[in-house]
């Protein structure tokens, strides 16, 4: 008998837990916790340190493009006050948007090294900045 006692025990008072949370996160609470606030921005932030940063490091870039580059239509020079570095920017992304050489954008991607070829960044999206 006395084997039987714990488990139920055991499981009587598990149940309260449980049920307590279900009733917090019904009422609109939450069980876990966490912080709530503002993020600082992942990853690389200028054109200098993300022509030293590894392949496939995670970059923010502001600033402007300033040309296509010769190499394809999806290339572009791109130039902030630290320097430029050329950008794979597929024509996708620009859904409609006109871009000029006077137009600040923020850049979200990554860092492309290739063996023997030229540092880029690989753009996974862009917002025009006002």
């Amino acid at each position: 008998m006395r084997i039987l006692l714990i488990p139920a025990l055991v499981l009587l008072l598990a149940g309260s837990v449980w049920a307590a949370g279900f009733q917090e996160q019904a009422q609109g609470g939450s069980t876990v916790g966490g912080f709530q606030g503002p993020s600082m921005p992942a990853g690389v932030t200028s054109v200098a340190k993300a022509k030293l940063a590894a392949d496939d490091t995670p970059v923010i870039l502001t600033g402007n493009i300033v040309s296509r580059t010769a190499e394809d239509h999806e290339h572009y020079i791109f130039k902030d006050q630290t320097g430029e570095i050329t950008i794979d920017l597929d024509d996708d992304l620009f859904m409609g948007r006109t871009v000029t050489p006077q137009t600040k954008i923020r850049i979200y991607g990554e860092v492309d090294k290739e063996m023997f070829d030229i540092v880029k960044i690989d753009v996974k999206r862009f917002d025009i900045l006002k």
